[in-house]
């Protein structure tokens, strides 16, 4: 298969493809009398591997440490259960930091909206989460 169609049928490019040969995470295809690349079906294959764990959002080190031969005796489908366990306890503490934040934001804009009307239009002390000091407008 030429780097084009291959490119086409994984949905990446034909630089993504170089990229990955050249960093040794798909074999150097054999070339035509042409100087094209045609990739045999192991190195199609590779390839498809390679991408689909590209899809995991993973880096190409991860990658890499994945497709390396493993010299602990776990497989690669062991080797990416442990990698994806990490990655799900990356994004739950990810979660958990944002909902943080959303809960702020939502105090703080409770905050504003439980503040008088009544006060100057500059007084934004429920949004800082303090005491008001600040005026009532009618006072100004």
């Amino acid at each position: 298969m030429l780097i084009g169609e291959l490119a086409k049928t994984l949905g990446v490019t034909a630089k993504t493809l170089r990229h990955y040969e050249r960093i040794g995470l798909i074999p150097a295809p054999e070339r035509s009398p042409g100087g094209y690349r045609s990739y045999s079906g192991a190195a199609v294959e590779r390839a498809r591997l390679v991408v689909g764990l590209r899809r995991l959002d993973l880096s190409l080190d991860a990658v890499r440490n994945l497709l390396e031969d493993a010299h602990d005796g776990r497989t690669l489908r062991q080797r990416l259960m442990g990698r994806l366990d990490e990655k799900l306890s990356e994004v739950d503490l990810e979660i958990s930091v944002l909902q943080g934040k959303r809960d702020d934001l939502q105090a703080r804009y409770e905050g504003l909206l439980q503040t008088p009307t009544s006060r100057v239009g500059t007084c934004i002390c429920g949004a800082l989460l303090r005491p008001c000091t600040c005026a009532d407008a009618r006072e100004g």
